[in-house]
């Protein structure tokens, strides 16, 4: 059973939400396709089985950071399987990093490669007798992580993915730009640093998610892939199964 819990005023700029899952019978398996965030990954049962998109298949980490996707995978629950995951904000996600999110794009990595720390709340955490004690756990854990020096380019990370948000992946960032008064080369560099992929790759995302969004209201095909900005249905299509593994009709019956 999916649920879904707000994060503490003192995260809300950091976490979009925290979920939770559990699925007491093994063989149950769920598409992930990319979101344009990264999620941090909390099991207190058995990990779940991870196979991407080239048919590579792994066990999660118990703890696991995963880095922003660029295509699907499938995710398969072994029996007792139970998680908490926090899903940060695209645009300041990097404020609880020490390295570029690029380095950790497509992958999933046990979170004490990437937070030491964490080893310390481990035991507290699996503790734990239910969701919100083990999401309190996860948030005192994060809040020492925030660093106190944030950056301007964190400001213009945040105008850039606002930006893109708002013209649903159709443009690239340019009145960020010539408010920040940086150059397109500078944007790259610095998108991907603090968000991980390039504002290019973060667009066609944010028009996937528009277009499904779409599909979820009843629109038509035709209907979704013009709205969604593309010249033709086949390249639609293309882009479509891409990142998702399956062509819009395939994931209509999915949703």
């Amino acid at each position: 059973m999916l649920k879904v819990y707000n994060p503490s005023p003192a995260l809300a700029d950091y976490i979009c939400c925290f979920w939770s899952l559990e699925t007491p019978c093994a063989g149950h398996t769920e598409l992930v396709y990319p979101s344009g965030k990264i999620q941090l990954i909390f099991h207190y049962g058995k990990p779940f089985r991870d196979r991407d998109s080239s048919g590579n298949e792994f066990l999660q980490p118990q703890f696991a950071v995963c880095g922003q996707k660029t295509s699907y995978s499938h995710v398969t629950a072994e029996k007792n399987s139970g998680m908490i995951a926090a899903v940060l904000k695209t645009e300041s996600a990097s404020a609880l990093f020490r390295l570029p999110l690029n380095e950790l794009t497509d992958y999933t990595v046990s979170m004490t490669e990437i937070f030491k720390s964490w080893k310390n709340s481990e035991s507290i955490f699996c503790d734990c007798a239910d969701d919100l004690s083990g999401i309190r756990v996860i948030e005192k854990f994060l809040i020492k992580l925030i660093g106190k020096h944030r950056s301007c380019h964190n400001y213009f990370v945040k105008s850039c993915v606002e930006e893109i948000r708002h013209n649903r992946g159709l443009s690239l960032p340019f009145s960020s730009m010539e408010n920040f008064n940086l150059s397109e080369r500078s944007l790259q560099r610095i998108f991907k640093d603090h968000v991980g992929i390039s504002p290019k790759k973060f667009a066609d995302i944010m028009r996937l998610e528009n277009s499904i969004d779409l599909f979820r209201q009843g629109k038509t095909l035709t209907d979704v892939c013009y709205e969604s900005g593309y010249y033709d249905q086949p390249h639609f299509i293309k882009s479509f199964r891409r990142f998702t593994g399956y062509t819009p009709s395939e994931f209509s019956s999915l949703v």
